[in-house]
This record gives C-alpha cells, structure tokens and sequence, in this order.
C-alpha cells in the first residue's frame, strides 16, 4: 500500500489532482488506515497512470477516468484499425497515439484485444508501409509502442507455474511485436515463458536450453531472410541430449516445418493449443 505522497510520486499526479479525481469521478476510492489516511494498492496505481497518460493527451478527464475504471468509452474515442493507422498517416501527435494504444490495451481482455485490434492494426500498418502512405519512421515508432504496452501486459500478467517455454528470434531478426504477443498469451494460458529477444545468436539459443532445459523452444520466422538461419538454430537444438519441442512461429513458419510445429496464424488458438499439448490446462480423459 502506499500513501497519497508515494502514489503522486509514482504516477506523476499531484496530490491535489488525486483528491479531486476522487471527488469528481467515479474511480475507487482509496483504502483507508485506521487513522484516516488514503492507501493506493497497485492496481489503483495502475489505473491512475492510465488515466493521467489519457488525460495527458487530450481526453476529457470523466472519459479518461471511464476507461481507467472498467474499459467503458465512448466509441468515437477509440479508433478502429484502419482509422488508427490513417491517422498514423495523417501525423497522429505521439501523445495522443499512446494514449489510443493505452487505452486499447485496457477496454477487453487481453487475446480479444490482440487478435481482434492490434494483429489487424499491424497489418494494415505494414500495407501503408508498402504502399508509401506512412514512413519508416512512423512505423517504428508505432512498432515500438506497441512492444511498450505488450512488454508491460507480459510483466503485469500473473507468473504461471506451468512448463518452461524459451521464446525468441534467431540471428539478424528484429521483428519481434508478433513473438512479444505470442508471449503475453502463452503466459496468460499458463506457460512459464522466458523471452531470449531479438538477434539471438545460434550458439545463445543453445546455451540457453542448455541452462534452462525448457519444455519447448518457440523461435519466430517473420522473413524470408530469417529462414536460413532459423533452420540452423532448429538443428543446433534438436541435437541437445534433453531436446525440446520446437515450435516455429511467424510468416515464414511453414518454411522450417520439418524441423518445428507451426504454431500457425491465431496466436490465441496457437497458445492455448501449446499449453494444452505441454500439459497445462489438458481436458479431461
């Protein structure tokens, strides 16, 4: 628990803005110690910080406080895929962009949220790539917020105690928002995952399964470029004396699929499919 002078300093919200939201907006309102003091709790934490980055960009704090408190908003706040990527296109402030993906992130459950917004949005950001209608840069940027807002739904997810998953990208492979999906869902459906990252090293992979014998390595193969040396990765860990399941992901899976099982293209259906497989979750004979 921390008092009002911990949680502005951890939210950024001044003291005095905090008792007003209490006042004006149907937030929670804080516990109280048997003196009378206000005691924030971490989700309250979390919704305050959601809510300040809202109101920050631009919201109308009882819209704000809305979406902080149980996801419900006005529907002309949020933007459909499409329309979120046109207005990438169109010079979306970067405050107001986090904001959006902030708020996605919190209005449904997290496999809805990924398989129903944010993989449609990433596809039509890569088509307005291709077709000249964003840059790079605005592409990255947005790439780099999501990674933000998956990376904190990964560490905010509570730990499993289920079978150890090793994720990753092989050597000169940097696109990881659809592997760092894959990982908040595996966790979510009861695997314990550790993610290796970006670029990894054949030699680092086979260390890795090597210190940390994992039930099954998932290595993502988005391009074209990456199957060469994912195929040589899959071979340097098959040879282990304790070798896992190995599991391909990404564009190119099928590419590798005499070496590892294609997770295939529903990264909802892809975990829990895992999950089952390794024993978590299994139905009932």
């Amino acid at each position: 628990m921390y008092t009002i002078k911990q949680a502005a300093q951890l939210t950024g919200v001044p003291s005095a803005t905090l008792r007003a939201w209490e006042r004006r907006y149907p937030l929670p309102a804080p516990h109280r110690s048997p003196s009378g003091y206000r005691l924030y709790d971490e989700a309250a934490l979390d919704r305050l910080r959601l809510m300040h980055r809202l109101v920050t960009a631009g919201w109308a704090p009882r819209n704000a406080a809305a979406v902080a408190l149980d996801g419900s908003v006005p529907a002309p706040d949020l933007l459909a895929a499409r329309d979120f990527v046109d207005a990438v296109a169109a010079g979306l402030a970067p405050a107001r962009r986090e904001a959006l993906l902030a708020a996605q992130f919190h209005i449904a459950p997290l496999p809805t949220v990924i398989e129903g917004w944010l993989l449609p949005m990433l596809g039509e950001l890569g088509e307005s790539w291709r077709a000249g209608r964003i840059t790079v840069w605005q592409e990255h940027a947005v790439a780099t917020a999501v990674l933000r807002q998956l990376h904190v739904a990964f560490e905010t997810a509570p730990a499993p105690d289920g079978p150890l998953v090793l994720t990753g990208l092989p050597s000169g492979s940097h696109h990881e928002v659809g592997l760092a999906a894959f990982n908040v869902l595996a966790r979510l459906a009861g695997l314990s995952v550790i993610y290796l990252g970006a670029d990894l090293p054949e030699d680092a992979w086979v260390g890795a399964a090597e210190a940390y014998p994992p039930a099954a390595a998932v290595i993502a193969v988005p391009t074209a470029d990456d199957v060469a040396v994912a195929r040589r990765t899959l071979t340097a860990l098959a040879r282990l004396d304790s070798a896992p399941l190995l599991v391909a992901g990404g564009g190119h899976q099928y590419d590798v699929s005499d070496l590892a099982q294609p997770l295939g293209h529903s990264l909802s259906a892809a975990a829990t499919a895992l999950a089952v497989q390794l024993g978590v979750g299994r139905p009932a004979a």
